[in-house]
């Protein structure tokens, strides 16, 4: 159920600036919004604690969130590889406390059809499995017994540090550098874009298990072979922490042009990360322990054009020492920084007191210095709502009614509309082709004109995929490995070629 945005001022600039130079856009003036302006409202609902297990759980969320004056639901549906929805692809979950055989997500979409509350289905990427199941997956078909750790070497998706050995067995990471384990997470999305009527797909561990990580077998000879080394690279070494956050890069923007080329009106939104002490205001973002330790360039995706959202995970206890002024840091630098896409701040409910979280929530809203704002704010987590034990009531109250715990100043005080996406009806098409995975690595290179004027250039991924964002609509030639193809890009669609 998507909702018409009331805000003229902000599709004008989107438009003109895509139209133009295709430049990131301004970040939003707090002059151009007011209280009744769309403004995104989301409770992450994650799916180790109740929440989305039974409809009188999903009842009592849909209730809360309409009581909050919240409208986005990013409901976690894909735990560990495991289905909370009548999946045609994944195994229906063995979580001991899910109702047998119930499709929570159809359930959220009937029940949330009439409420103005918007359903995005969260699909976590990376972990394979979790300990907290014990053992290993009943279901054969699960990826864990299919290609876990106990894979022989040239057939496992694992992940693994320099000296070959998995971080935690039972806890097993997806290495993206492999084809296959690509193939699998397009394959779990376009399940659920081909069969629900989400607004929305939410991308969680969408990146390198952290630190060192990504010696796959298969992916280590992929960098080789495309860099024309030989050696086992240093965890810190420039070209392998470069070319692992290729890998994440070209994965997030296939994501969003598969399931663009699907369905339009879905919004792709990526849970991202706020790592480190560096401040992001007075850094490249390429240092900041984002990119570094897990190889996740979130901020060239809102730029690029690479997602509709960023849902950053700005989890900071309020109460320690230091986290307060870092996490002031970073929503100042969200708010300021200039993009194509739309930025959710997202604070730790679960770390903080009632107080402290309705304060942070508060200044996830409030323009920074610069008079900038967010496009969204989205607690994390429905299901765990703060760390003094006190009733969920509490915290639905601070946000709708003026008390002690707001200090008399309720942020959710009248139902909103979520932040539509007038990036989606501003004149650009997209691009995606397929070639024999054998030309992985290779540079693609896009071409205007009679001169050949270059407007973008790209690598075909180990899938033989390569995806291209935010075109103005024409005729461009596409070049690589000496052959040139010529395509029509369209407004508001996906051109898909192969060559």
């Amino acid at each position: 159920m998507k909702h018409v945005f009331r805000s003229m001022g902000l599709i004008g600039l989107l438009v003109i600036f895509l139209i133009g130079s295709m430049a990131p856009v301004a970040p939003m003036s707090a002059e151009a919004a007011d209280e009744e302006d769309p403004f995104t409202r989301a409770f992450w609902v994650q799916a180790f604690e109740d929440g989305v297990k039974s409809p009188e759980q999903i009842d009592q969320l849909l209730a809360d969130v309409e009581a909050a004056n919240m409208n986005t639901i990013v409901a976690q549906v894909v735990r560990r590889h495991d289905a909370y929805f009548n999946s045609s692809y994944l195994p229906f979950t063995e979580d001991p406390n899910m109702t047998e055989g119930f499709d929570a997500l159809q359930y959220l979409i009937d029940g949330a059809e009439d409420k103005g509350i918007e359903i995005h289905a969260w699909i976590v990427l990376g972990p394979m499995w979790h300990p907290i199941y014990g053992g290993a997956p009943e279901a054969e078909e699960h990826i864990y017994n299919q290609f876990g750790p106990d894979a022989p070497a040239d057939e496992t998706w694992v992940t693994k540090d320099y000296n070959d050995v998995v971080a935690n067995p039972m806890q097993p990471y997806l290495d993206f550098g492999h084809p296959d384990a690509r193939e699998h997470v397009i394959n779990m999305v376009k399940d659920i874009v081909s069969a629900y009527d989400v607004d929305g797909i939410h991308v969680d561990y969408i990146r390198y298990q952290e630190d060192g990580k990504g010696y796959n077998p298969t992916s280590l000879a992929r960098f080789q072979e495309e860099t024309g080394r030989t050696d086992r690279p240093q965890p810190n070494d420039t070209e392998w922490i470069e070319w692992k956050t290729h890998q994440i890069d070209t994965l997030m923007k296939r994501i969003y042009l598969e399931t663009m080329n699907m369905d339009m009106n879905v919004d792709v939104t990526a849970a991202v990360l706020s790592w480190g002490f560096a401040d992001p205001r007075e850094n490249e973002f390429t240092d900041l322990d984002p990119v570094q330790r897990a190889h996740q360039n979130w901020e060239m995706w809102l730029q690029e054009g690479y997602l509709d959202f960023a849902y950053v995970m700005n989890y900071d206890p309020e109460a320690t020492p230091g986290r307060p002024e870092r996490y002031d840091q970073w929503i100042e630098y969200q708010k300021d920084l200039e993009r194509s896409r739309g930025m959710a701040i997202g604070p730790a409910l679960y770390m903080n007191s009632i107080p402290d979280s309705l304060n942070q929530i508060k200044r996830a809203i409030e323009p920074s210095p610069a008079g900038n704002i967010a496009e969204g704010v989205s607690p994390y987590v429905y299901n765990v709502w703060s760390n003094d034990n006190r009733p969920f009531a509490d915290l639905l109250e601070a946000l709708t009614v003026p008390n002690e715990d707001n200090n008399y100043d309720a942020p959710f005080t009248e139902q909103v509309d979520p932040f539509p996406t007038p990036w989606k009806d501003a004149p650009v098409g997209h691009l995606l082709g397929t070639y024999s995975p054998d030309l992985s690595g290779e540079e693609v290179v896009v071409t205007r004109g009679q001169r050949g004027r270059e407007v973008a250039s790209g690598h075909i991924d180990g899938s033989g995929v390569v995806g291209f964002t935010d075109l103005q609509p024409g005729n461009y030639f596409i070049h690589v490995d000496g052959e040139s193809t010529r395509v029509h890009v369209r407004n508001g669609s996906v051109t898909v070629f192969d060559q």
